[in-house]
């Protein structure tokens, strides 16, 4: 029986973050630069900083729990050579890595 289930593994967080791309519910956007509008359905770089995407979250995993894996079936099924990222977990550890840097700066 295939199902779909969360895996921990430990990476490197700048390098998902340089490589990740961001669904929303229409469109995608580049972690790494901020560029908007991209269409992960079908891009395979960032067109502004031509960063390759490794990687996918979607901040709807966050207001819309119950569809979280629906989400990432439906998505996977158009990219599934990116690697699933869990966008809380994303957020936390970013924003995490971001204040160690101010306050040690």
């Amino acid at each position: 029986m295939q199902a779909w289930l969360r895996v921990w593994t430990q990476k490197d967080l700048s390098e998902v973050e340089q490589h990740l791309l961001v669904v929303g519910d229409v469109k995608g956007d580049c972690a790494s630069c901020r560029e908007v509008g991209l269409d992960y359905k079908t891009v395979k770089e960032c067109l502004r900083c031509h960063t390759g995407f490794r990687y996918v979250t979607s901040r709807r995993f966050a207001s819309h729990p119950g569809e979280r894996f629906g989400i990432v079936k439906r998505l996977s099924e158009a990219r599934s050579d990116l690697a699933w990222i869990d966008y809380d977990d994303f957020k936390t550890l970013s924003g995490r890595q971001k204040a160690r840097q101010f306050f040690s700066d």
